[in-house]
């Protein structure tokens, strides 16, 4: 496994201001002169951003607080046209034999953290795919 750069690890689950205040901190002190900031450290401000707000992150960070705002815009018009390409997904379950089909009725409705909504209508063997479709769903928030 290759090593990263300074400031270039993933972003830690549960991280804290603090802590990411501190890889800033040893990136900032390691960088060449000209070199941007690595994308794995926006979008860990951009995540801190949307916990604690665009102005707080802003100043600890010593970032600027027009471009994390962009970056924010960014990040959540990506998840929406992510959301947008989906219009439609069509499952097909293989029939049960005549002898054995049995009619049931089901109406599933998901919503995500984003708001997003889905109405998910079954009758007779639709439950087959059900799983597959709702990891999709939530995927895609």
């Amino acid at each position: 496994m290759g090593e990263k750069a300074k400031g270039e690890k993933e972003v830690e689950a549960g991280e804290s201001l603090d802590g990411l205040d501190r890889r800033f901190r040893q990136w900032r002190e390691s960088r060449r002169r000209g070199e941007h900031i690595p994308p794995q450290l926006w979008e860990a401000a951009v995540g801190m951003a949307r916990k604690h707000g665009v102005p707080r992150i802003a100043n600890k960070l010593r970032l600027d607080i027009g471009g994390l705002s962009r970056r924010m815009e960014g990040a959540a018009g990506q998840a929406q046209a992510s959301m947008a390409e989906t219009k439609f997904v069509e499952l097909f379950a293989a029939p049960a034999p005549a002898a054995t089909i049995v009619v049931r009725e089901c109406v599933i409705e998901l919503e995500n953290a984003r708001g997003v909504k889905m109405r998910v209508e079954l009758n007779g063997q639709g439950l087959a795919g059900l799983a597959h479709l709702c990891s999709g769903f939530w995927s895609a928030a």
